[in-house]
């Protein structure tokens, strides 16, 4: 019952107010029903004093026929009607208490019994006697009809005065209900319907990817509930999140590994080829020559070095954190890593970016961008693709993407984004996408490749980085004529 009734829950405030609604609305009702039976009985009261007035009405035209018109047997009929009517207030003195006093009711029992007393006296009056009996029979009836009337009178104004009561107490009471059922829906409302639309409001960020934590829109126990198990879902979201980064990270380190191998091959040689000569010739070469073997063997154990570091930046895992760094070097560091992979497919890249543009991004989460978008378009264009990256910085200016481009990332960069910005470039003159299937090529899992040739997390982790770094990204495709795909990246001044 305490739990029915607790007020920091939705439950109990909605049970509560339903319950004080329920009880205003049947005390109004007994409040009303107790009107009807005193309506009621003010209708009874009415039929009892009509008949009383019937009575004394025949009772006054037997009268009249019997003194005017010498009828003597309607001395009998009034008479009878006389007994009628007393008859009729004996019975009924009970109801008509609020009506009549007591005195009142027992002045007009007595003035019916003497009216029935002068009427048997005047039967056995002398004929000289009757004229004078006759003017108190008249006086008697007189009197009798006018208290009838007079109650009459009363009971009508009574019956008036329960009527427009009754009115007014219909009117308010369907006042007090419209306005409890009002209060209570506003409290409704308040409690149910406000923190519902704030909290439809919070979710829409989260079904845009924005994994943002989500506060209770409102103190009540179910709201707190839902929300901290939603914020445990999304807490599970995020780390499944970065463990699936992880995981496409390690399966790109399989495919670069050859490539890397090559590419280490190559200074290893070089390497080993010096060593080679220096041994042969320690003794009889000059000592220029000597410092031209060693200083190739530095060079190139750095330029191995360089190699390996590369790899192993990308391959561990770092908290996400940015720097500014220099986009051309970084997007070259990342063709290092992918060189093999290329000249397996006899793609060419091209690379147009300024040398001073800074971008302010976590590098190894740039790098898989970069990997990712490379790699798909690898396996969309086939050998001898070609490919090119640029970059510029833009002006302040609302973004602009091309007609039917599929839009992804933080949207709120389209939007609410007032400010320098970095236009990044990945175009590729493949088969395309066809425009059917781009509506799905940020879903997780999707891909247009065979079996067993990605899984389909490519793009779908490329707008999870964008939107990391608060940008936005779209792409857009004919079929046959290549695939661009746009990024936007926010640029500090």
């Amino acid at each position: 019952m305490t739990t029915l009734f607790d007020l920091n829950s939705l439950r109990g405030k909605i049970t509560s107010a339903y319950i004080t609604l329920v009880i205003s609305t049947l005390a109004l009702g007994i409040i009303a029903f107790s009107g009807l039976l005193l309506l009621e009985r003010q209708v009874t009261e009415g039929e009892v004093i009509a008949d009383l007035r019937n009575a004394v009405l025949e009772m006054r035209r037997e009268e009249k026929n019997l003194l005017l018109y010498a009828d003597f047997d309607a001395l009998a009929r009034a008479d009878e009607q006389a007994s009628l009517a007393r008859e009729i207030l004996h019975e009924n003195i009970a109801l008509l208490k609020a009506l009549l006093s007591e005195s009142d009711s027992s002045d007009l029992i007595h003035g019916l019994t003497a009216y029935r007393d002068s009427l048997s006296r005047w039967q056995d009056a002398a004929e000289t006697e009757r004229d004078a009996r006759q003017n108190s029979i008249r006086a008697l009836g007189h009197k009798i009809y006018t208290d009838v009337e007079s109650l009459s009178f009363r009971e009508h104004r009574m019956l008036e005065k329960m009527v427009r009561e009754s009115q007014w107490f219909l009117f308010i009471s369907l006042f007090m209900i419209g306005l409890s059922i009002y209060i209570v829906g506003r409290q409704l409302k308040r409690a149910a319907v406000t923190p519902l639309k704030q909290l439809e409001s919070n979710l829409m960020p989260i079904a845009k990817g924005q994994f943002n934590h989500l506060n209770p829109p409102s103190g009540d126990r179910e709201f707190v509930a839902f929300t901290d198990a939603f914020n445990r879902m999304l807490n599970e979201l995020k780390s499944r999140q970065k463990r699936m980064l992880q995981s496409e990270k390690l399966a790109s380190l399989g495919i670069l590994a050859s490539g890397v191998a090559h590419e280490l091959n190559n200074p290893l040689s070089n390497i080993s080829s010096s060593c080679q000569l220096l041994m042969e010739e320690l003794t009889e070469a000059d000592q220029e020559q000597l410092y031209t073997w060693l200083k190739q063997i530095d060079s190139e154990t750095e330029r191995g070095r360089n190699i390996v570091r590369t790899l192993l930046d990308f391959g561990s895992r770092n908290i996400f954190q940015k720097s500014p760094l220099r986009l051309r070097e970084l997007i070259k560091e990342t063709q290092i890593i992918i060189g093999q992979t290329l000249q397996l497919h006899s793609a060419n890249l091209k690379i147009n970016i300024p040398k001073e543009l800074s971008i302010d991004v976590d590098k190894q989460r740039m790098q898989q961008l970069f990997i990712n978008l490379i790699q798909n378009a690898l396996n969309a264009g086939g050998r001898g693709v070609q490919l090119q990256i640029q970059a510029r910085l833009r002006e302040p200016s609302p973004a602009v993407f091309p007609d039917g481009a599929e839009v992804a990332g933080d949207l709120r960069f389209i939007t609410d984004y007032n400010g320098l910005y970095i236009e990044i470039l990945v175009a590729d003159d493949g088969p395309g996408i066809p425009a059917e299937q781009l509506p799905k090529v940020f879903d997780p899992f999707f891909t247009t490749g065979e079996p067993g040739h990605g899984v389909g997390l490519g793009l779908y982790i490329v707008q999870e980085i964008v939107s990391e770094h608060d940008g936005c990204l779209a792409i857009s495709s004919r079929p046959g004529k290549g695939t661009q795909v746009i990024i936007l990246l926010p640029c500090r001044e």
